[in-house]
């Protein structure tokens, strides 16, 4: 059960346990109840479901650890969210809106999708470091509002 196709909301809660472990070497539910910007009671709901599936380890009162299994799950997450993100800014994209956008699509993209975009992005960060195809991908990248007022 624990790799089956689990809700976003799981999913962003595996992604956020992950980051706070990676941040400070545990998680506590008040952290994660900070960063979802939600109730500690939904958190410690969430960690039973996740702890149900396999996912997690958790104590009541205690902190919580990711499974193997919960761990793929969060870095695959998060390895989506990273790649949308840095596409969307390479296109453009406000910081914030494009992280905030990357949450949203990280959720439907396959590992195989995830990978091809990672080799895209690895691509045109390659052709930025070239100076006219820098210039070429600016000029492309220009809004055509701009030019118009020009």
């Amino acid at each position: 059960m624990a790799e089956d196709k689990i809700s976003q909301r799981k999913e962003d809660l595996l992604e956020v346990i992950f980051e706070i472990v990676q941040e400070k070497g545990y998680a506590k539910s008040r952290d994660i109840a900070a960063a979802l910007q939600i109730t500690p009671a939904t958190v410690t709901d969430g960690f039973k479901r996740l702890s149900d599936a396999g996912l997690v380890n958790y104590e009541p009162y205690g902190g919580v650890t990711l499974t193997d299994a919960g761990s793929r799950i969060a870095r695959r997450t998060k390895d989506s969210h990273l790649i949308i993100r840095r596409l969307l800014e390479l296109a453009g994209v406000e910081a914030q809106t494009a992280d905030r956008e990357a949450c949203i699509m990280e959720h439907g993209l396959s590992p195989d999708s995830c990978d091809k975009l990672t080799r895209v992005v690895t691509f045109i960060e390659e052709c930025l470091s070239d100076s006219k195809m820098n210039h070429r991908f600016r000029e492309i990248m220009k809004d055509p509002k701009d030019t118009m007022n020009h």
